[in-house]
């Protein structure tokens, strides 16, 4: 499935078109003055098609799916009917210019040859101020170009999600169980977008997701890094992993790590949790963790490659029995 934005027509911002329609007059001829003053009008309003043809290639935000659409809004930073609303209102902006530009038109046909240049002039500048006055039309673009940007995530497919607070080796495990190729660093919010990698597995295809680190806070204090995260876990369809730092470098400790599992579990999909960097095991953090667990646990190192096969066969039987329903 390719992301619904890729197809957006991303036209000029609306001062670069303007100059560009500027530049274009000179190079205008005609048989008579008005002839070539109609000419530029006519050649104005058909270039703001661009303008048309942009809004109408914007996904409709109604049919889009909750991940799509919750995507959106977190880059937006508006809500979905805001976004309609700037959708609808660069559209009759267009409008608007291209009936005054056909008024215009009318205009010199009908007036005689000294005044044709005049009303072309006012025509050109009554068209391009409603098209400056319009904030929606370059936020839009602007909205689309990051949009175009995300990556193609497919929410029918089967999906693991791996989770976690920053800096506790998603992307080690994700690199390693799936054909993903995400940053690894070790500083916190090195992943500040969804990254995506497959399995081929029984001739299905399974998307491995990389979410950035969420901490344990209130939603309203997460940042845009954090919400898409959240968004991957509130709208895929599929499993959650679960990483734990529980080495003696863990920047978290135990019951902050534990009560963001608590909230990752409230989601509703089936969790399962691991113990990440054992081979650098901190005793005290390992048993607050495993204390508290209630559910079968694994013990993994992400970058040594321990007890990854186990994992990832536990991965496999619960998307087999509770996802594909096989």
């Amino acid at each position: 499935m390719l992301n619904p934005f890729e197809k957006i027509n991303c036209p000029p911002k609306v001062e670069d078109f303007i100059k560009s329609q500027l530049n274009r007059l000179s190079r205008i001829s005609g048989e008579t003055i008005k002839d070539r003053e109609i000419r530029r009008l006519i050649s104005y309003r058909d270039n703001l098609n661009k303008y048309v043809e942009f809004v109408n290639s914007f996904p409709n935000v109604d049919d889009l799916h909750p991940f799509y659409r919750e995507s959106m809004e977190i880059v937006a930073g508006k809500s979905s009917r805001e976004i309609k609303i700037c959708l609808a209102v660069a559209m009759k902006s267009v409008k608007l210019a291209r009936k005054i530009l056909n008024q215009y038109i009318g205009k010199i046909k009908a007036s005689d040859e000294k005044a044709s240049n005049k009303l072309m002039r006012e025509a050109f500048g009554r068209a391009s101020s409603i098209l400056r006055k319009d904030l929606c039309i370059n936020w839009l673009i602007d909205l689309a170009k990051q949009l175009k940007k995300l990556k193609s995530i497919d929410p029918s497919l089967p999906t693991v999600i791996v989770a976690g607070p920053p800096n506790v080796g998603k992307s080690t495990l994700v690199s390693r169980i799936s054909s993903a190729k995400p940053e690894v660093a070790s500083y916190p919010f090195t992943t500040k977008e969804i990254h995506v990698g497959h399995i081929e597995w029984n001739y299905s295809k399974i998307q491995v997701i990389d979410t950035p680190g969420i901490l344990d806070r209130p939603q309203e204090s997460r940042n845009e890094i954090e919400k898409k995260a959240i968004n991957a876990l509130r709208n895929l369809n599929g499993v959650v992993v679960f990483l734990f730092d529980v080495s003696k470098y863990s920047l978290y400790s135990p019951k902050e790590q534990l009560d963001l599992y608590g909230e990752v579990k409230s989601f509703g999909k089936r969790v399962i949790p691991a113990l990440n960097k054992i081979d650098e095991v901190d005793q005290s953090i390992y048993e607050q963790v495993t204390s508290a667990l209630r559910e079968k646990f694994f013990e993994i190192s992400a970058e040594k490659g321990v007890g990854l096969e186990e994992l990832k066969k536990e991965i496999m039987e619960v998307l087999k029995n509770e996802v594909l329903g096989n």
